[in-house]
């Protein structure tokens, strides 16, 4: 990896994250090359706008007791922060974050899908950088935010939090979602077996704003294999791809 300039960290090998390789296998041509561009000269100043969801989400699902009010108060603290932020910028940044737990309480709420999917799961925070995943030629980021367990059936998986806020069709989000599980599940299977026996339903991709909590699909087969073919596509074109126009 080298340095190129103020703004950007050049990737010299091919390598992606969760989120950029399911929109790619969805995308049109066009926006696979920007897609690819935004991976190999990736910003160095890297604003996590929703690090601070993430952490309460987090907190509250890792509780045993997963009292909701957590979350309120998560979200009222995050709106209290903003209302004494010194820039503009700080202040939006708390306000997302209280959008999306606000948002994931609603979930919550929902005792019906909440129930059905992390009602018999344990929850342990990932605190380090998760190992990549090699794919075709391509190291891809699943940056898994939690692992999950059954403990009666003693079995695992993994959690990552989608922060996105972008409009965007239903039908695309879920169809991205199911993507990123599916890398959720590929990636625990090869490093958390020595957690459990890998289960496909303790797999999940949880959208904060669009209310979903969605697992791993059963019909990966298909779904793996663009994205392996996706990966070889990246591969291919990696070295050939232009810096942006300020680099």
């Amino acid at each position: 990896m080298l340095d190129h300039s103020d703004n950007y960290r050049v990737h010299e090998q091919p390598r992606i994250s969760a989120n950029q390789l399911a929109e790619y296998a969805l995308a049109s041509p066009s926006r696979r090359q920007t897609i690819i561009r935004n991976a190999k000269y990736a910003p160095k100043f890297l604003v996590a706008m929703y690090n601070e969801a993430r952490w309460s989400v987090c907190d509250f699902l890792v509780d045993g007791t997963r009292p909701v009010a957590k979350l309120h108060t998560a979200e009222i603290n995050l709106k209290a922060k903003a209302a004494i932020a010194p820039t503009k910028f700080k202040e939006n940044k708390a306000l997302l974050s209280a959008e999306a737990v606000a948002s994931f309480a609603k979930t919550v709420a929902d005792t019906k899908q909440y129930t059905k999917n992390f009602s018999n799961l344990m929850f342990t925070r990932v605190n380090a950088p998760w190992e990549k995943l090699p794919m075709s030629g391509v190291q891809v980021s699943v940056q898994i935010d939690l692992i999950s367990t059954n403990v009666p059936k003693g079995t695992c998986g993994g959690v990552i939090l989608q922060t996105s806020k972008a409009i965007a069709q239903k039908s695309w989000r879920e169809e991205h979602s199911n993507y990123v599980t599916s890398l959720v599940w590929m990636s625990a299977d090869d490093f958390l077996k020595s957690h459990g026996s890998v289960d496909r339903a303790a797999c999940y991709s949880v959208d904060l704003f669009a209310g979903k909590m969605v697992n791993a699909p059963s019909n990966y087969k298909t779904r793996v294999k663009n994205l392996e073919a996706a990966c070889s596509e990246i591969h291919a074109l990696w070295d050939n791809i232009q810096p942006p126009a300020d680099l």
